[in-house]
C-alpha cells in the first residue's frame, strides 16, 4: 500500500493548526510592539518641540504649565515642570509627553538644562 494513514493526516493536520495559531500570535504582538515604538518616537520627537518652544518663551518663572498638543497629535498631552538646580542661572527642565495606549496612560520625560537669563 502506497499513500498516508489517516492518522499521520490528521497529526499533520493538527501540527499545521497549532503552528499557525502561534504565528498568528507573534505577528499580532510584532504590530503591537511596532506601534508603541511609533509612540515613543512621536513623543519624544513632540518633547523636543516643547523643550524648544519653551526654551524662547520670555517667562520662564512659571514653576508648571500643562496642556494639549494641536492637530495631529491631538492623542497626546504634555506637562512642563522647571526646577531650580544648585546653580544660579541655571534650570532643569522637564517635559512630559502623555498618550494613551491600550486603556493605559503611557508617558515619556525628557530633562534637560536651561540658561534662565537667556531670551
Amino acid at each position: 500500500m502506497k499513500g498516508f494513514t489517516l492518522i499521520e493526516i490528521m497529526i499533520s493536520l493538527a501540527v499545521l493548526g497549532i503552528s499557525l495559531v502561534v504565528l498568528l500570535g507573534l505577528r499580532n504582538r510584532d504590530i503591537a510592539i511596532s506601534s508603541e515604538a511609533n509612540h515613543i518616537v512621536e513623543a519624544a520627537l513632540l518633547a523636543r518641540e516643547r523643550i524648544t518652544l519653551f526654551s524662547m518663551e520670555k517667562d520662564k518663572e512659571t514653576i508648571e504649565k500643562k496642556g494639549n498638543f494641536e492637530d495631529p497629535n491631538q492623542d497626546y498631552k504634555w506637562a512642563i515642570a522647571i526646577n531650580e538646580t544648585g546653580f544660579p542661572q541655571i534650570q532643569e527642565l522637564s517635559v512630559d509627553v502623555l498618550w494613551n495606549e491600550q486603556n493605559r496612560e503611557e508617558k515619556i520625560t525628557v530633562t534637560t538644562y536651561i540658561d534662565s537669563e537667556k531670551p
